[in-house]
């Protein structure tokens, strides 16, 4: 019996680390880098108020299925196809208020488009936007500066989000294209 109890115990365990742990994608940056280059492909950056995993799927039959798990709250995804389609599908987080803690996951259905995202014709990199989780959808307002949600200050946000890339992307071709864009935000 006591075999028995310690088994459970460790299966529990190991399911509660996976299913708690954070900062997790599907995929390595570096590599597929080196298959999808800034003359070809696009990586998309962003901000979502969440400390958790964000689940990303490519919507368009035009284009090969692809599939994104991406940390956050800053959105570096990998590189990706020009005029191809990415919508958030799935996001866990939480939010600390000292004594409590809430824990949520949340599904996109087809209806909210906020978070559909067309990936512009020309290779590069596209800062979409910054969402502090304090806003609904319904409240949310389509800026043409971030594409997503207002913000008090876009180009500050659009500067960490480049500066996340860099950190992820930091020894390959995509390093010279973002430190470009930093110059040009800053």
């Amino acid at each position: 019996m006591k075999k028995i109890s310690l088994m459970f115990a460790g299966v529990l365990a190991f399911l509660l680390t996976g299913c708690l742990s954070a900062k997790v994608t599907n995929f390595d940056y570096k590599e597929r880098a080196s298959q999808e280059t800034p003359e070809n492909s696009v990586i998309f950056i962003g901000f979502y108020g969440n400390d958790w995993s964000m689940y990303w799927s490519q919507c368009d039959s035009e284009y090969q299925p692809d599939y994104q798990q991406l940390e956050g709250p800053y959105i570096v995804s990998a590189p990706v196809a020009p005029g191809s389609r990415y919508r958030l599908e799935w996001v866990s987080g939480s939010v600390d208020y000292g004594r409590v803690v809430y824990y949520w996951n949340d599904v996109y259905p087809m209806q909210y488009k906020e978070f559909d995202i067309k990936i512009p014709e020309k290779p590069g990199i596209y800062y979409f936007g910054y969402y502090s989780g304090q806003d609904s959808f319904k409240e949310g307002e389509n800026v043409p500066m971030t594409g997503l949600f207002a913000t008090t200050n876009p180009k500050k946000q659009e500067i960490e989000c480049l500066q996340e890339a860099l950190r992820r992307y930091k020894g390959t071709e995509w390093e010279p294209v973002i430190q470009s864009r930093l110059k040009e935000v800053k």
